[in-house]
């Protein structure tokens, strides 16, 4: 077994869930938690570091893990479902160049910061670029939330 209690007490970590930014098991943990909810959790190796362990955390070969975890905040991320359903106005499940373009102008004016004006066109490019997968010109919402994790 290995608790990693010493190591980062008392300073929070904040990251996205289902991303793979931690092991799988503090994933699966962390599912349906509500803030202010606290949790003691074991993790076995295939759900943490596995046969490899990991040298620079310390964490030896097949670890069991142990974490007592506290969850201070939930906040949803750029990725979210609701942002998609917000930015696809006609509700077709596909973001146009159109709507995500209106989107941009949205939040350039919320942010009220000047920009040249080729930056709407370039960032609209950019987006299509790392996101339109199957270049069909829409970004759909498995394209748009490339964050999917695996079903359990």
């Amino acid at each position: 077994f290995f608790n990693s209690r010493t190591q980062n007490e008392g300073h929070p970590k904040w990251f996205v869930l289902g991303v793979g930014q931690v092991i799988k098991g503090l994933d699966i943990a962390m599912m349906n938690m509500c803030p202010g909810e606290k949790r003691k959790v074991t993790i076995p190796p295939s759900l943490a570091y596995g046969q490899q362990g990991y040298a620079q955390g310390k964490i030896p070969p097949n670890a069991t893990l142990i974490f007592e975890i506290e969850l201070y905040a939930v906040n949803k991320g750029p990725r979210s479902v609701e942002a998609f359903n917000q930015i696809d106005k006609d509700g077709d499940k596909k973001l146009s160049e159109l709507e995500i373009s209106h989107y941009l102008k949205e939040e350039f004016a919320r942010d009220g910061k000047k920009r040249h004006p080729s930056a709407h066109d370039e960032i609209l490019a950019d987006i299509f670029k790392k996101n339109d997968h199957d270049r069909d010109g829409f970004i759909s919402a498995k394209e748009y939330n490339v964050y999917q994790h695996d079903e359990l």
